[in-house]
């Protein structure tokens, strides 16, 4: 969501403390965790293999395209000064033998009272400064009918139409979308310097979680927290890297943290209050500095941010709804920083809520729900019945909205912004440009 955002110089410790932990406003979080990231080098990485990238460095036509004269049109290449039409009266010229086509140099002139044979795309030959289409001239045992005076230029494209030589084509920190990769294969560029992708380690914690196919008795939950972090860490470009699932056991936990290669190290679940929540202990053994350990958001009022040296560390909830929620507040945004993006929010959208939604949290309220059209205009259905299960809701869930905390009911009827849930970095391109 794009919210109002207060400025940043460095690192600010946390808003206030409650709970007697480091407690911060999910918009100061958000800037603290960019702040905190600093982009990745760039790499050269085949032109087929750069769709959804960031540019590294702007992208400038080395010569005019096209380099020369051509045609627009099937037709006849000819000298203007033969066609002048005085007195109405046709313009008869001789047509020469050949064709110019595309792909083809002429180094046959069109001399004074001649015309030849000309197809969409090819160069222009010597002598001819413009093209009649065929379907504007008469021709007759050799011999063209022009019924209308031509202008110098007309049906021509000239040098340099589609881009012109040091023209600034691509712009750094763009988004590479399939136009902006046929742009640069039109320039004749195999491959492009784009920025380095974010590594990101996931660790799920939990005695109850198991892994996908996994199977014993007990109450359990297939881990699917972790599994959901890593597909929304690849649609905004990063590279998740999958730790498995830890025990509820600080010791397991932080042998699978200790020395991770990653620039990003996520973990889900203990990070509350209770006897068996041991990630921040973990922390602390690693030499984490925290920089919060809530943040004024529900679901998800229990996330955690902390950093050792250039590696950042980030707690989030083990209810996957609510991680969801942080990660595309705080977390998208970092993986966007860390690949050159200057905005660090998904594209919202307008909308009018359908129904009346409340907050009485004091926190900001992420409201999840369907979007649709209404005669034109968007209309956004929250999902919070009691009525459905939450797997329904979580299913005809697309998009969300944040309730400010100083905000107890927006009623029905409103505007309200929305943001999507599984927005790929590619729906940032137009906002990258």
């Amino acid at each position: 969501m794009v919210l109002p955002r207060r400025g940043v110089a460095g690192l600010r410790p946390p808003s206030e403390r409650k709970d007697g932990v480091a407690f911060m406003d999910l918009q100061s979080a958000r800037e603290l965790a960019c702040n905190l990231v600093r982009p990745k080098g760039a790499e050269w990485v085949p032109l087929d293999q750069a769709l959804g990238r960031v540019l590294a460095e702007s992208l400038t036509a080395a010569r005019d395209l096209p380099g020369e004269p051509r045609s627009r049109m099937d037709g006849y290449a000819l000298r203007s000064s033969d066609a002048i039409g005085l007195m109405g009266d046709p313009t008869v010229l001789r047509l020469a033998e050949g064709c110019a086509a595309a792909g083809h140099v002429v180094a046959q002139p069109v001399v004074a009272g001649e015309c030849l044979r000309i197809l969409t795309g090819a160069p222009l030959p010597p002598g001819a400064d413009a093209v009649v289409p065929q379907e504007a001239v008469k021709l007759l045992d050799g011999v063209l009918a022009v019924q209308h005076a031509v202008r110098a230029g007309q049906w021509v494209m000239q040098p340099g139409a589609d881009v012109a030589a040091k023209e600034r084509v691509l712009e750094a920190g763009v988004v590479l979308t399939p136009t902006a990769l046929a742009l640069a294969a039109a320039l004749g560029n195999t491959g492009l310097g784009v920025h380095q992708r974010p590594r990101v380690a996931l660790l799920a914690t939990g005695d109850e979680l198991l892994e996908l196919g996994e199977t014993r008795p007990g109450p359990h939950y297939t881990c699917n927290n972790r599994y959901l972090l890593g597909w929304m860490t690849r649609l905004q470009g990063g590279l998740p890297a999958h730790l498995g699932v830890a025990r509820d056991d600080p010791a397991e936990i932080e042998a699978k943290l200790t020395d991770t290669d990653a620039d990003l190290v996520i973990t889900t679940g203990g990070i509350g209050h209770g006897d068996r929540d041991f990630v921040p202990r973990v922390w602390e053994n690693l030499g984490v500095m925290v920089h919060f350990r809530q943040i004024n958001l529900s679901p998800g009022r229990y996330s955690a941010l902390g950093s050792k040296g250039r590696q950042i560390f980030c707690a989030l909830p083990g209810n996957p709804w609510a991680a969801q929620v942080v990660f595309s507040e705080i977390v998208g945004p970092m993986l966007r920083r860390w690949q050159g993006l200057s905005i660090r929010q998904i594209p919202m959208l307008p909308a009018r809520l359908a129904s009346s939604i409340r907050n009485s949290s004091g926190l900001y309220r992420a409201i999840r729900g369907a979007l649709h059209n209404h005669e034109g205009t968007l209309v956004f259905q929250p999902q919070h019945s009691r009525a459905v299960s939450l797997f329904r809701q979580v299913q005809a869930s697309q998009v969300y909205t944040l309730i400010p905390p100083n905000v107890e009911e927006i009623p029905s009827g409103s505007a309200v912004w929305v943001a999507w849930f599984d927005g790929p970095l590619m729906a940032l391109a137009p906002w990258s440009s």
